[in-house]
């Protein structure tokens, strides 16, 4: 869903800002565009069976109750997917949209997990990172979100400049008090095309600090796992049983289908990977615009296939990446020596499950980088 009500000084997701009636016309276009989308691609939908859905953006929370009503009727008459009969039904909110009334509006059309875009309980965070919430909005969403029965999930971004341990144990401790019960962790990454970068040029910010952040990671991990929480994938924690069903498909290679702009497609045959990637920018991909097309061959795509599936803290069967990718276990062997030798990788259940060693995880993408090599 490509609308946001601002835009965020560090994020290059895909989005157009915009308000009010002028947002109310422009979903009803992208609902349009869904639906045309679904029409060009019918013979790749037809007999495709989906078991989690995910609303991620932009913004979702931004679109009012009756074009939300308008997503699900459509999911369920034009894709034929009736959300209550998925295992996991996922939409990203805004702590500023998280209100009484569109939670219940949510809880209605079948949405029975939310993922609440709070990144900082800090008044200075949230100016810094550009958010329109006050903390006490980050707070009430999570309540307003538990008190529904939705099962609730929250980001938050660590090592903002001037972001400090005490800080960070605070925005912890509140937020699992209030009852999240997964939480996902990411250290600020500035992308070169953000707005960011041109505010360093003018004195406004500066530049994240890599040190802060991993000793900021590492304090993540200690207290949760005090707090009885499970570190079960590089940027993920969850209740035991609150682990994110959705999210685990990108890490065990399971086929996906995305719709709308800059939305990605992965499907898995004869031991490749085919990715789609819709046209970016809401009016090139209403005009139709190409979607862009990878495929990765064996050996690169079971690269990439350990990669992910090491993101997983628990690892990956290796007889399973096997089939997936019709490689040998000599093939695997020989690609992970290297970091196994090194320590970063570890051998569990004789030698039948690869994972990051204890400690390792914070290095887990320059790993991918040894690995994708």
């Amino acid at each position: 869903m490509p609308f946001c009500a601002r835009a965020c000084p560090y994020c290059d997701f895909d989005f157009e800002v915009g308000r009010g009636p002028k947002l109310d016309e422009r979903a009803g276009q992208w609902l349009a565009g869904l639906d045309r989308e679904r029409e060009a691609r019918a013979a790749q939908l037809e007999g495709q069976s989906f078991d989690t859905l995910y609303i991620g953006g932009g913004t979702p929370s931004a679109l009012s109750p009756d074009r939300l009503r308008a997503l699900f009727m459509w999911l369920e008459q034009g894709l034929g997917v009736a959300p209550t009969q998925l295992r996991e039904r996922t939409m990203e909110l805004n702590p500023e949209h998280a209100t009484p009334a569109l939670l219940d509006v949510i809880a209605e059309i079948g949405i029975d997990r939310v993922s609440l875009g709070i990144q900082s309980r800090s008044a200075e965070g949230l100016r810094q990172l550009g958010r329109a919430h006050t903390p006490d909005q980050a707070l009430a969403s999570v309540a307003h979100s538990v008190a529904r029965g939705l099962r609730t999930s929250a980001d938050l971004i660590v090592g903002w400049p001037g972001h400090t341990p005490a800080l960070l144990e605070r925005e912890l401790g509140e937020l699992v008090d209030a009852g999240v019960e997964h939480l996902s962790i990411y250290g600020l990454t500035i992308e070169p095309d953000t707005p960011w970068p041109k505010l360093v040029r003018r004195g406004l910010r500066v530049l994240p600090s890599d040190e802060l952040q991993a000793d900021l990671l590492v304090l993540v991990e200690r207290e949760l796992l005090a707090r009885g929480f499970v570190h079960y994938e590089v940027a993920s924690y969850a209740r035991p049983g609150a682990e994110a069903i959705h999210n685990g498909k990108y890490w065990s290679w399971a086929d996906v289908v995305g719709l709308g702009p800059s939305a990605a497609s992965v499907r898995h045959a004869d031991g490749a990977v085919e990715r789609r990637v819709n046209a970016r920018g809401i009016e090139t991909w209403l005009d139709g615009g190409a979607p862009a097309h990878e495929r990765l061959e064996r050996d690169h795509a079971a690269a990439e296939g350990l990669w992910l599936g090491l993101r997983r803290l628990t690892g990956l069967d290796v007889e399973r990446l096997c089939r997936r990718f019709l490689v040998a276990r000599a093939w695997v062997d020989a690609r992970v020596a290297r970091q196994v030798e090194l320590g970063n990788l570890v051998w569990d259940q004789q030698g039948r499950v690869l994972r990051v060693g204890d400690g390792r995880w914070l290095w887990h993408d320059s790993i991918g980088v040894d690995l994708l090599g």
